[in-house]
């Protein structure tokens, strides 16, 4: 399935026009649930309306006296979904917009989306265990990483890497199509890499959580 952001709409965001009241849009978002909502004229993308903007502003008053307060934050149609995920992450929206590259409005993409979207990017779906590895960057070789796995019997399903910024050395997520991963931890042990941490078989739940709370690294880029 493709994780381009113009496939990953939600059928059920609905908008803002600029003829709308701040009570309509107000209402509209508290109904819903969402601190974000796409404001549009004519099908045109216009800009994104935070609740938090129009908290101490007229019901009376029309959307098109507010402009400047429009966030103009949006991803286009054929950005990869991580687009969408890292503008969520950075700013807190609740949805992101989508348009064309005439304008058009196509939909929003909600923080649920993009949850499924990073779970099948990720083969968090698929089972099996899940190292990470930490070593200097001249030493990622992805090469050499496959055939350690292979030589055990095991498969790459999926690789992510990012830079650890207070140690300043590569962080390197290997998601297996194993669970029991004994054996490809101490080939890795033995070959001088760092195990940083793993998920796999016969551990506690207090390990499982810290182990969950360091993959979530997974979605920094």
């Amino acid at each position: 399935m493709s994780m381009i952001c113009g496939t990953i709409l939600s059928p059920s965001i609905p908008t803002i026009q600029l003829s709308d009241t701040i009570g309509e849009a107000r209402q509209l978002m508290e109904d819903i649930g969402l601190e974000n909502l796409p404001v549009l004229e004519d099908n045109l993308y216009k800009g994104l309306l935070d609740l938090s903007d129009i908290d101490i502003v007229d019901d009376k008053l029309h959307i098109s006296g507010l402009t400047e307060r429009l966030s103009q934050t949006f991803v286009w149609e054929n950005d990869f979904f991580l687009a969408a995920l890292k503008k969520v992450q950075d700013r807190h929206f609740t949805c992101i917009p989508v348009i064309n590259n005439t304008g058009e409005y196509l939909g929003a993409i909600t923080l649920e989306n993009l949850i499924e979207a990073a779970t099948r990017y990720l083969s968090a779906a698929e089972p099996g265990g899940i190292i990470i590895l930490q070593m200097p960057a001249q030493q990622f070789s992805i090469s050499e990483l496959g055939r350690i796995v292979e030589s055990n019997n095991g498969k790459i399903l999926h690789l992510t890497t990012w830079t650890d910024p207070a140690m300043g050395e590569l962080m390197v997520a290997i998601k297996l199509n194993k669970i029991d991963i004994q054996d490809i931890l101490a080939s890795f042990e033995r070959y001088q890499f760092t195990v940083y941490q793993y998920f796999g078989e016969n551990l506690s739940e207090d390990t499982l959580k810290n182990n969950f709370d360091n993959l979530m690294n997974y979605l920094r880029f």
